[in-house]
């Protein structure tokens, strides 16, 4: 079966899958975004049609892959002129069944991965989570990743929207971290650097074993002088002090101490 897709949008989540579908022999019929420079930049790179009009969107298309912030998603569906496309979005957090008011078919092809337009990504190692309301949609998603050598699982939109909230703590909450510390550091004129090898070690055995099992720190062992110390040297900080007093009561409670 010969897949062509139709791409909605032209961000960080766009550009990589469509890059990486064309260099695996995808089709890529058009990029379609409201502004067209961002549409035209990520479609010259592979030399396929791009623009800014809904009614240029072809309507042979095997999939349209939205690939929208989750408030633009149904605007942009709204103005599709197309005969029950099959429309699948990327989302982690997005409903699929919203999608049932506009066509017969519907999916969600969500890649749980952060990406950055400019930076490359393996996608070949990211799971992939496939979902779609009618067999022959599940069996189209399926033979795109087997075709471009995606690993994929199957989940419904509630076991897609929880597992979302992992990746969110997952990644995001891990930046908003890792920059209070560098703040902390930066204000205090200390080597932010040198704690990259600690960050190594615990990635390291958080892959490995279940991360519950090596919690370590003042926390777990109940050092509350060395707890209301740390908190005093962090009073000008307000981020990092929130932070630091959540978790360390946070780790008691669920360590029973």
């Amino acid at each position: 079966m010969e897949i062509s897709i139709s791409i909605l949008g032209s961000g960080n989540v766009a550009t990589h899958l469509c890059n990486y579908f064309h260099e695996k022999g995808i089709k890529i019929d058009v990029i379609y975004n409201h502004d067209l420079g961002t549409a035209k930049l990520l479609a010259n790179k592979i030399n396929c049609h791009y623009t800014s009009l809904v009614q240029e969107i072809p309507k042979s298309s095997t999939i349209y892959l939205i690939a929208l912030p989750n408030q633009h998603i149904i605007d942009t569906i709204e103005k599709l002129k197309l005969d029950n496309p099959f429309l699948v979005h990327t989302s982690g957090s997005f409903n699929s069944e919203l999608l049932n008011k506009y066509t017969n078919n519907w999916g969600c092809l969500y890649p749980m991965q952060t990406f950055v337009k400019n930076q490359p990504s393996d996608l070949k190692t990211s799971p992939f989570f496939l979902e779609a309301n009618e067999t022959k949609n599940n069996k189209i998603l399926e033979q795109l990743c087997l075709k471009t050598e995606l690993k994929f699982h199957f989940l419904n939109s509630k076991q897609r929207q929880q597992l979302h909230i992992g990746a969110i703590a997952t990644n995001n909450f891990s930046y908003h971290l890792f920059s209070c510390i560098q703040e902390y550091c930066n204000n205090y004129d200390l080597p932010y650097n040198t704690l990259q090898p600690l960050l190594a070690e615990t990635m390291s055995k958080i892959a490995l074993e279940e991360p519950f099992k090596h919690q370590t720190g003042p926390a777990i062992r109940n050092e509350e002088n060395t707890i209301k110390n740390h908190l005093d040297l962090l009073a000008k900080d307000k981020y990092l002090s929130e932070i630091y007093y959540l978790f360390s009561n946070q780790i008691k409670n669920k360590h029973e101490l």
